[in-house]
């Protein structure tokens, strides 16, 4: 009988290094299956966990929040995210912060937020103070106005009389002797920030040729002084820039999201960027500025009895020619003291995209682009006075897109995000 053949010792080593070959690819496979379901599961959390911060935001955006409230909103489904808004201020404006999370994962939305309306913003809204609106030169008013019931009337300044057919090219309805009214919350806030402390909240030194860019994750900082000269400087984000004084912007200076403070605010010529203005008497914005959405300029006077008005003053916020402000343009005063001044004045080839509004005498000869909300309209030619008159100025609420986020208006219940925050 034949003895059995005997295997090398280096064939088991070479079978068993092959088995262990194997096991690693098995194991390997099924590594690589695992991970990448569990990947797969990772990322559907996360677009679930983001897609819920947005939810957040709509769902808070429903809601009457009162500033500084933390809201926690239902999740609706089982995946066990927990939803937090806060409602906050910046500027003018309402901000809110979505955060939504699931363990140690989580994602957060700021967005800043405005009023939407239906069929966009009238044209006009002329508060009734028993008296017609008077429409000379070239002046045109294209869509919605709200006018007194003694209605509109073509007029002549200077010889200019009414130009066009039509003394409205759109609809003309009744105005109350009351104006619509901004958000209570939103005047409280401006009357905030224009008594803030300035020495409140973490402070920075404005250094030349300064670079700083704050998220608003983070706490806000302050840049605070009596008189305040931004030149050549680059400053974007959850900064806040408060002077007891004056505040320059020179077209030097780069400005993005940034709020300014004080009693008077200078815009010098062939400034760009996008910010807000707060005063608490005077804004003047400079020729050849281009300011883009959302940007807003608000002046809150505190007038009394012994307030010096003259026709030949300087308007507490003009816009000089060949300036471009996307945004909105606000005059507020609570005095009933009769004035022969304007407060706001658009000159002749200035434009505004957007909203103005304004609580005392408006003279525009420049031109509007959105909605005009006034308490009454003047115009000064030849060393007269016309009240009432509206003066070769323009109105066209039908350039404004309908997707336009505006100012927050009391009783408005449509909100929509005005721009995303970072």
């Amino acid at each position: 009988m034949k003895p059995p053949a005997k295997i090398k010792a280096g064939a088991l080593q070479f079978v068993l290094f092959i088995g262990a070959i194997i096991a690693i690819l098995l194991f390997s496979f099924v590594l690589i299956s695992y991970t990448h379901s569990l990947f797969g599961k990772k990322t559907d959390l996360t677009v679930d966990i983001i897609q819920k911060a947005e939810y957040g935001l709509q769902y808070a955006y429903q809601r009457n929040m009162r500033v500084g409230e933390l809201f926690q909103i239902p999740s609706n489904g089982d995946t066990g995210i927990a939803i937090t808004v806060k409602k906050e201020y910046w500027g003018i404006f309402e901000k809110y912060t979505s955060l939504a999370e699931q363990g140690k994962l989580s994602f957060s939305k700021l967005a800043l937020c405005g009023n939407r309306y239906a069929e966009g913003p009238p044209a006009l809204y002329l508060r009734d103070k028993q008296r017609p609106l008077i429409i000379a030169g070239n002046s045109k008013i294209t869509g919605d106005a709200y006018l007194p019931q003694q209605g509109i009337r073509m007029g002549n300044i200077s010889g200019n009389s009414y130009h066009h057919s039509r003394l409205v090219h759109g609809r003309k309805r009744h105005s109350k002797t009351t104006m619509p009214k901004l958000a209570e919350e939103t005047i409280g806030e401006i009357n905030r920030l224009l008594n803030a402390n300035q020495g409140e909240g973490s402070t920075v030194p404005l250094r030349s040729r300064m670079e700083l860019k704050n998220s608003f994750t983070s706490p806000t900082m302050h840049i605070n002084d009596y008189t305040i000269e931004l030149e050549g400087v680059s400053l974007s984000g959850n900064i806040r820039i408060m002077a007891s004084h004056k505040i320059v912007v020179h077209p030097t200076a780069i400005l993005r999201d940034v709020v300014l403070i004080a009693p008077e605010i200078s815009i010098k010529d062939g400034v760009r960027g996008y910010f807000q203005a707060i005063a608490s008497k005077k804004i003047h914005v400079g020729k050849h500025c281009e300011l883009a959405y959302p940007s807003a300029l608000v002046v809150k006077e505190k007038r009394n009895n012994t307030t010096v008005q003259n026709r030949n003053q300087d308007a507490n916020l003009f816009v000089d020619d060949h300036t471009v402000v996307n945004g909105m343009v606000l005059y507020l005063d609570e005095s009933e003291e009769r004035t022969y001044a304007p407060q706001i004045k658009i000159s002749g080839n200035a434009l505004v995209r957007g909203q103005l509004y304004c609580t005392e005498n408006l003279e525009l000869p420049g031109t509007i682009i959105g909605s005009v909300t006034t308490d009454a309209f003047i115009a000064l030619a030849n060393g007269s006075i016309y009240q009432n008159h509206l003066y070769n100025g323009h109105i066209d609420s039908t350039g404004l897109p309908m997707a336009y986020v505006g100012l927050p208006m009391e009783g408005a219940e449509d909100k929509k995000t005005m721009k995303w925050l970072y």
